[in-house]
């Protein structure tokens, strides 16, 4: 039995973070352009309110679920997070179960890029270290230790992510 955990983070913590900040200032600049056009206030009015929602729907709904400890038994993955503030656990079939590792690019460059894993069942999709909770070498024992249960070899394009997460280890700590 293997476990992994990350700090906690509750949903306000989640919700009032820098990235969705910033992802709302963008959509005010960008829908300020409606205003220009001027098509009559009613429906400028109608129009940036719905933009508006949209806007929260996505906020809301990329902070609403975390996953916060990892446990391998066996054949099975056990899950504990929570979606909003209403903890959850889920134990998934490994076989039935398949992970990536990704990134997310920075203009800081290697030092800014957060990498995450992916894990996905027929079932359901869960992000592990959306919001940056897990340390880049937790993210490689994990996605190691899935593909072991697994016995699955780690491909070329995985070996890549791999070896810019142990890049940025070593360059920037």
């Amino acid at each position: 039995m293997t476990t992994f955990e990350s700090e906690y983070i509750n949903f306000n913590q989640r919700l009032f973070t820098l990235r969705n900040l910033s992802f709302l200032i963008e959509f005010l600049i960008y829908s300020s352009l409606i205003i220009f056009f001027n098509l009559s206030k009613f429906y400028t009015i109608i129009i940036e309110l719905f933009l508006l929602a949209i806007c929260c729907f996505i906020i809301i709904s990329r902070s609403k679920t975390n996953v916060d400890l990892i446990t391998f038994q066996e054949n099975r993955i056990i899950l504990n997070g929570e979606t909003f503030n209403t903890k959850w656990i889920k134990s998934i079939d490994i076989k039935e179960t398949y992970i990536q590792i990704k990134s997310i690019g920075s203009r800081k460059g290697l030092r800014g890029a957060v990498f995450y894993l992916e894990i996905k069942n027929k079932n359901d999709n869960y992000i592990i270290n959306s919001f940056e909770t897990y340390s880049d070498e937790g993210i490689v024992e994990i996605f190691s230790e899935f593909k072991k249960f697994k016995d699955e070899k780690i491909i070329i394009d995985e070996k890549l992510i791999i070896l810019r997460i142990q890049e940025k280890i070593e360059k920037c700590q």
